[in-house]
C-alpha cells in the first residue's frame, strides 16, 4: 500500500486540506479541526507545559524537544542529507517524510507568505521539498499556497497575464496606501488600482467578508459568521489580475515610498511581491 501523508499548518490554506491521507500536523493545528485525526503533530519550539499538554490530547508530539512522545531521529537524518539546514517546523516535518520514504507528501496550510521571516523559512521548506521529489516522492500544494509557485505566475522567461497572489489583508493594506488627492491622472491611477484590489461583491459573499470605510477614509474587514451557503470564512489568499498599468502604478508608489523611508510595516509582504514580480504581457 502507498503510504501518502499529509502535511497540515495554520494558514488559510489549511481549510482545503481533504483530509483523505495520514495527517501530520504542525504544532497545535489539531486544536482547529477537534474532530479530525492526526497520525502526530510536528512541534520544535521551546513550549511550556500547558501547551504541550494540550496538544498531546489530540496526537503524540514528535520533536527532539524532552516534551515528545516520539524521538526525531534527528542525527539520522543529518547524516543522511549531510545538511543542518533547518528553518521551520514544516522543514523538519518534510524531511522526516523523505527519510522514511513516503510516496507522496501533499501540504495544506503552509504558504508562508506574510512578510521577511515566512520568505526566509520558505526557503528551507522549498530545499526540503526539492530533497524529497529527488527520492521520488510526489509533492502536491494547492495552488492558493505560494510554495512551488513563480510569484509572476508563470515559469521565468514564459509570457502570460500578470496575476499577483495576495491575501485579502494585503490588499487591504495597499488600498490604504493609496493617495486620497491629488492631480487627476495620479488619482485616476489611484482609483484603477483602488478597484483592481477591492475585493467585488461575489467574492466577498463567498468568504464572508464585510469591509467598511472608517471615519478618516481608510478601509477595514471582518468576516461574518459561516452559513450553508457560504461555509468559507476567514482570512485568504486569491490571484489578483493585475492590468499592467496598475501594477507599474503600485510599484512606483511602493518604490517611491521605500526610497523616502515611509514603507509602511502593513504593505511589507505586498512590497515583495509587487517589486519582485516581474511584468507579463499577454
Amino acid at each position: 500500500m502507498p503510504r501518502n501523508i499529509t502535511i497540515l499548518g495554520k494558514s488559510p490554506t489549511g481549510k482545503l486540506c481533504p483530509f483523505e491521507d495520514e495527517i501530520w500536523g504542525i504544532n497545535n493545528v489539531c486544536e482547529q479541526y477537534p474532530d479530525k485525526k492526526f497520525e502526530m503533530v510536528f512541534a520544535f519550539d521551546l513550549l511550556d507545559k500547558e501547551y504541550t499538554d494540550a496538544v498531546k490530547k489530540f496526537a503524540p508530539i514528535i520533536s527532539w524537544q524532552d516534551y515528545a512522545d516520539i524521538k526525531y531521529p534527528l542525527d539520522e537524518i543529518i547524516a543522511e542529507y549531510k545538511t543542518r539546514f533547518f528553518t521551520n517546523t514544516v522543514g523538519y516535518c518534510i524531511a522526516y517524510a523523505a527519510y522514511l520514504k513516503v510516496d507522496k507528501i501533499s501540504i495544506y496550510g503552509v504558504d508562508t507568505v506574510f512578510g521577511a521571516p515566512y520568505a526566509q523559512e520558505n526557503r528551507g521548506v522549498e530545499y526540503w521539498l526539492g530533497r524529497a521529489a529527488e527520492r521520488g516522492i510526489e509533492i502536491s500544494a494547492p495552488r492558493q499556497s505560494q510554495l512551488l509557485q513563480p510569484i509572476y505566475g508563470c515559469m521565468y522567461g514564459e509570457q502570460g497575464t500578470c496575476n499577483i497572489s495576495l491575501y485579502l489583508h494585503e490588499r487591504i493594506n495597499l488600498i490604504n496606501m493609496l493617495p486620497r488627492a491629488g492631480r487627476y491622472t495620479e488619482s485616476l491611477k489611484a482609483q484603477n488600482a483602488w478597484w483592481v484590489l477591492f475585493p467585488k461583491e461575489d467574492e466577498a459573499k463567498a468568504h464572508n467578508v464585510e469591509v467598511q470605510r472608517l471615519p478618516d477614509g481608510a478601509l477595514n474587514f471582518g468576516f461574518k459568521p459561516p452559513t450553508p451557503e457560504h461555509p468559507q470564512s476567514g482570512e485568504y489568499l486569491s490571484d489578483v489580475q493585475m492590468p499592467p498599468e496598475s501594477w507599474e502604478y503600485l510599484k512606483g508608489l511602493l518604490i517611491s515610498l521605500e526610497a523616502e523611508g515611509k514603507l509602511s510595516f502593513a504593505v511589507i509582504s505586498a512590497y515583495e511581491k509587487l517589486i519582485l514580480c516581474k511584468e507579463q504581457t499577454k
